[in-house]
Parts: C-alpha cells; structure tokens; sequence
C-alpha cells in the first residue's frame, strides 16, 4: 500500500488487497466494517494542484455518481460514492468469479450458446447503462465478470473522453479512435469485438481478399463452376482496399464463420452489424442485440424466413422496442445487416404435428381409459366382503353393516377450514398454505449484507420473474424504477424514506398478486415470502 493511499476509506471501509490500478486510480478489495461483507472500492485519482485538480476531482465525482444511477442485474452494483481527502471513491459489490478474458485464455474459443448468453447479459447491462446517459467507454475482455451466483456483470466504467489503454485498442470503434468521445454506438462495436473474440479466439482483424460464398464466408477454395457464382456477391462489409477505418479492423474483417464453420449465418451477420465501421449502421441498442442473441441460442426460436431488411417507407414512425430494426443500404440487403427479430419470432408457435402423432396419442389414451376402468371394477369387486352365517353353536358375531358405518364426505367435496380459518359470516372458498418470513425488516434493522446488497437480490428477483414471462411489464418496469429510487435514497443517507418506498414496493406487488399481474409463485414470489418489510 503506498503512502497516499488511506488503510481506511470513509472511517468505514478496510483496503485489504489492490487488485488493480489504471489511469484512473486504483481499485481494492475491502471490507464494510458496518455491514460486516466484502467490497471491492474504486479510489478515482485526481492528483493536480489548483483549479485544473479541482475540474478534474468534480468530473470524477459527477462519474461515480452517474455510474452509482445504474441498477441492473447485469451491471455491478454501486454501494457507495463519497471524498476520501480530495480523491472521489466508489464502492460496488465485489464479484469473485472471473472475467471471459480469463476465461478465453485458460479454455481458449467458447460453445457457441455460451457466448451468445454471456454477451446477451453483456448487452442488458450496457443497454440499462446507456438509457441512463451513461458510457462504458473503455470495453474489453475484462470488462465483462462473472458474480458467485454464476451471473455476468459490467464493470470499470470510464470517463467519456478518458484515453484508452493499449490493451483497450483492438477494441476500439474507429470514431474513437479518431479522438470522439465514448458513445453507445462505440459500446457496441466493442461489444462485438469481445463476441468475435470469444467465437473465434482472436480478435477481430482484416481480409479483404477472402473469398464469399454466399452470406457464408469460407476459406479459400477451387474455383467453382462457370456460372454459378452468385452476381454481387462479396465479402460482407467489404470495402475497397484502403477504406478501412483508422483504429478499427475496416469493414473487411473476416466473418467469424471462416475461421469457425459451425457459427450461425444469422450470428455472423449480426457480428459484423456491429463491427460496422459506420456507427449509424450498428444495432440501435443493446436489447435489440440481446434479443437476436436470444433467438439465435435457443433450437427452434429461429424465425423460418429472413428478416426484413426492405427499407423502411418515407416518414414512418420510430420503431418500439422490439421491433424490427432495419438497415437500409440503398434498398440492397447485405451480409452485414443485422438480424433483429420481433416477440412473435422469438417465441414462435410450436410447429404442427402430423395425423400420425395424432392417432398414436389417441390410441394411448384409450388404453389408459380401458385400464383405469378394469383397475376401477377390479377394486370394487375386491370391497365386497361375503358375510358368514353365525351358526347355531357359536353366539353371532355384530357385523358393522353399511348402515351403521360413519358416512364418508365425497371426495369431490373441497376440505372444510377449521373454526380458527373463519369468523362468522365468512365463507370457505379454498385453504392456502402459509409460511412465515425468514426475516421482518424494521426500523432501525438491517439485512445480511446491508440494504444495497439485498436491494441488488430483490432487483434481480424481479429480473429472473421477467426472464420466465409471466409478470406484467408495466409493474416490473415500476418496480425496477421505484428499487432504483430506494437505493438513490440509501445513498444520500436518508433510511428512513428508503425503507418506506421498499414497503409500497411490496404492497404494490402484494396488491399485483391479487389482481394477477405478478405471480403467485416463482423466483419474485418466494422473494416476497422471505423477507417482510414493516
């Protein structure tokens, strides 16, 4: 520990372990003395004297705070911002797993359905990040680790004109490479240069000279049979020699499918969509290319035809989310073009069967029928127990005949609640299981790992229920938004007002249970059951 950096940050946070420095400042593992949990702290530096140091502290402490505004399941979670002798800090969460840069270098390329969900999650987090006005704007391989639970989460945020390291350039959009500042757009180009990375096990790099053979690219090849090249075809994105743009790999990189045959067309398209040297033809945001990568991951999602890639007609209205992105290249699809797919060819209607899967599962049933009536007559048979004669030797022997049997409630009938279920005048309708909560969370109490943690698993409770789809998105949205309030508010200091906005979340969800806009079971539910806010 060097001589300027505190043992302590804020009288409250240990620095136990530097596990990283840049040009921004250092980043530490330490230890919440008050919340009695592991925390990673970001001491932003900003070392100049006069006013140029003071500009430069301000512009960091703006950062943090902006950063802190991000509440995402996919980005690390901000616990803290504060002034530790003139030097802003922030604490997040510390996350233990490892990063995919890790990762790629000790198991080399990933499964194909891996890497699209790792940078599907990728893409959530910086899209969250993005509608908040807030850039990552230093990408790479490390940008992107793993939390315990096995979730991917964006970390190391930069500042907007903050220069890239060496490391970060092969990642870099060609814009800013050129001096513009960190963009969403930027984000995303080097975004798909970490999916190329993680694909093919090298980053992203020029060829124009590599022949095509139709959307696919392929390694060089015997020249095919006189008139069955396809007219125009040519590398997706290519360009003529010397176009390619300063500091990115131009637009003849190599699809990702010439070095790994096996990728998905609809995947290589979508990669160098977003390797495009031009920002204005790179996906609109992050949840589009999430989506995309949702379909192209999961067998069967896949939409039977090709996305409609016709320019849009003249004054049409903005697209919604989840609607088609379009690309227009003069009216000519290209291989470059994204393949962004709308709800309906993500979840696709299961495809007919034919009438032989008919008659097989209706000779099934009528087999099942035809045993459950003979097990039925068989059982009824065995309940007629003969009665013997009592003979003249013998005192007859009471048989508890039918009539003096206790009668026996139907079992149709639904069970009745005991006294302690109803008060006069209610009526029984159905008995529901309770279970009491693990913990009552109170005034002046807090939960294991402090209120910015349990906040993240609450936030992430309500990710998980809408992953499943069967949560209401307008309360999910409310949700998220009036989660991220509390937190704003526990960061200011003010418990008080945090804890009751926490309350009318749950009585919000309570009420949406009852109205059947929030489940009644699940990863949300059981949320609830556990904790009780009072």
């Amino acid at each position: 520990m060097s001589d300027a950096t505190p043992s302590m940050v804020a009288d409250r946070y240990r620095l136990d372990e530097l596990i990283g420095s840049g040009p921004m400042g250092e980043v530490w593992r330490a230890y919440d003395t008050r919340a009695d949990w592991v925390v990673a702290v970001k001491i932003l530096g900003a070392g100049e004297a006069g006013e140029a140091g003071e500009a430069a502290r301000e512009a960091l402490k703006q950062h943090a705070q902006a950063v802190a505004r991000v509440i995402h399941p996919n980005v690390a979670m901000v616990l803290d911002v504060g002034d530790q002798e003139g030097a802003p800090f922030l604490v997040t969460e510390f996350l233990t797993g490892t990063s995919v840069g890790e990762d790629l270098a000790a198991e080399g390329p990933m499964p194909i359905v891996e890497v699209c969900d790792l940078v599907g999650q990728a893409a959530a987090g910086l899209d969250t990040a993005h509608r908040a006005g807030v850039f990552h704007g230093q990408i790479d391989s490390g940008s992107f680790r793993r939390a315990a639970s096995g979730v991917l989460k964006v970390v190391g945020f930069g500042l907007p004109d903050e220069e890239p390291s060496q490391a970060e350039r092969r990642y870099l959009a060609p814009e800013r490479a050129s001096g513009r500042p960190a963009t969403a757009a930027a984000d995303l180009y080097a975004l798909g240069a970490v999916c190329y990375e993680l694909l093919c096990g090298r980053p992203p790099a020029a060829a124009p000279d590599l022949p095509v053979t139709g959307m696919r690219a392929t390694p060089p090849s015997p020249p095919s049979a006189p008139g069955t090249e396809a007219p125009g075809t040519e590398a997706p994105g290519a360009s003529a020699p010397g176009t390619e743009a300063p500091g990115g790999v131009g637009q003849g990189v190599v699809p990702p499918s010439a070095i790994r045959p096996e990728i998905p067309a609809e995947l290589d398209r979508l990669v160098l969509a977003m390797l495009a040297p031009d920002p204005a033809r790179r996906p609109s945001g992050g949840e589009p290319v999430r989506r995309a990568l949702a379909a192209i991951a999961r067998p069967g999602a896949a939409p039977n035809t090709a996305p409609n890639t016709a320019p849009s007609p003249a004054g049409a209205p903005a697209g919604r989310p989840g609607d088609t992105q379009v690309y227009d290249f003069n009216g000519v699809p290209r291989a470059g073009d994204t393949a962004v797919y709308e709800s309906a060819e993500l979840d696709p209607a299961p495809p007919r069967t034919g009438n032989k899967l008919l008659i097989q599962m209706g000779i099934a049933v009528a087999v099942i029928a035809v045993v459950a009536v003979a097990m039925v007559m068989w059982a009824g048979s065995r309940e007629e127990t003969p009665v013997a004669e009592p003979s003249a030797s013998t005192p007859p022997t009471p048989v508890l005949t039918p009539e003096a049997a206790p009668p026996t409630r139907p079992t149709s009938e639904p069970p009745r609640a005991s006294p302690t279920d109803l008060t006069p005048g209610d009526t029984a309708t159905s008995l529901v299981q309770t279970v009491g909560p693990k913990a009552t969370l109170g005034s002046g109490q807090t939960p294991a790992g402090g209120w910015d943690h349990w906040l993240v698993k609450f936030d992430e409770a309500v990710t998980a229920q809408e992953d499943i789809g069967d949560i209401d998105p307008h309360v999910a949205e409310k949700v998220h938004d009036k989660l991220r309030k509390a937190a704003k508010k526990l960061q200011d200091g003010r418990f008080e007002p945090a804890r009751g906005q926490i309350a009318d979340v749950y009585r919000d969800l309570r009420n949406a249970q009852v109205k059947g806009e929030v489940p009644l079971s699940g990863p949300l539910a059981s949320f609830l059951d556990d904790f009780a806010v009072s």
